[in-house]
């Protein structure tokens, strides 16, 4: 069983942010028939899907489906947003009973990814996720600690959104004494603000860390791009280590197959096999 396997949905954004890595591969949509036929595969190794890797899920025109279909097979839904088309499609995500969790990517509309209006942009994602928590939905708001200089838009646009955080939530003490890197803060029953520090996308062109280390790849969780191609985590979005594609055999068979063994035990012994993997610096975090 996996905590939570992610599944691809699209890979196409209506953002271009610099901190978010810039994919090679074809822009696609999975469509529901897809979707239908790999739900059945996955339900018996998890009970969340997570519906994203690379791309924005609320772009893709038939979201309400893949919610339905999750809902009938039974398995919950969390999805990751950069909460700009919330105000069109929040009403489908509040309607949607099997959605447990919506990540927030605030760090989405700062000084390095301009064009909308920042204000307006936190009013919708408030607003929404006042509602979603009332409707039994889990709202985690994050924040990436961008690299900034005092006083540059991205500094600014922090200081404003913690502020607007403690007045809208009627906090008594101010987040930016509370809100550290790595920690989460409580803001009301079922909203979180979580603050990590920039990750950087693992590359098969950045220099070799090293083979010992672990990963919670293929422990935890498991992703498969909108081609149906089968990758040990979230953060190969290139497709680097494929293990196989469920549209051509199934997703049982691959997740058991040799090569998704031998990174495996690998991470349990400490030793990063795959050469991605050695170049991944998130690893260090665990």
């Amino acid at each position: 069983m996996f905590k939570k396997i992610f599944v691809e949905i699209t890979n196409r954004c209506n953002l271009a942010c610099d901190f978010c890595r810039v994919s090679r591969r074809p822009k696609a949509d999975l469509t529901p028939a897809a979707f239908a036929r790999l739900l059945p595969q996955l339900a018996p190794f998890t009970r969340h899907l997570s519906l994203h890797v690379l791309g924005e899920p609320l772009l893709h025109p038939q979201l309400d489906q893949f919610l339905a279909l999750s809902q009938a097979q039974g398995i919950q839904v969390n999805l990751t947003t950069n909460g700009t088309l919330l105000p069109r499609h929040g009403p489908m995500l509040l309607a949607a009973p099997f959605l447990r969790q919506v990540n927030i990517s605030l760090h989405s509309v700062s000084g390095r990814c301009s064009g909308f209006d920042p204000g307006a942009y936190l009013t919708g994602v408030l607003e929404f996720s006042r509602r979603a928590a009332a409707r039994g939905i889990y709202v985690s708001l994050r924040i990436w600690d961008l690299p900034s200089q005092e006083g540059n838009a991205e500094e600014r646009w922090q200081n404003e959104l913690l502020s607007r955080l403690e007045k809208f939530f009627a906090l008594s003490e101010p987040l930016a004494g509370t809100a550290g890197v790595g920690q989460g803060v409580k803001l009301a029953e079922k909203i979180y603000l979580s603050q990590k520090d920039l990750f950087a996308w693992p590359s098969l062109a950045e220099p070799d860390l090293g083979e010992r280390g672990t990963c919670r790849g293929l422990r935890d969780q498991v992703a498969i791009l909108v081609d149906g191609t089968v990758v040990p985590c979230c953060l190969d979005a290139e497709g680097n280590m494929p293990l196989g594609n469920v549209f051509e055999e199934p997703f049982g068979e691959i997740v058991a197959g040799a090569r998704a063994a031998r990174i495996s035990r690998g991470f349990r012994e400490r030793n990063v096999v795959e050469e991605l993997c050695r170049r991944c610096s998130y690893r260090e975090r665990f």
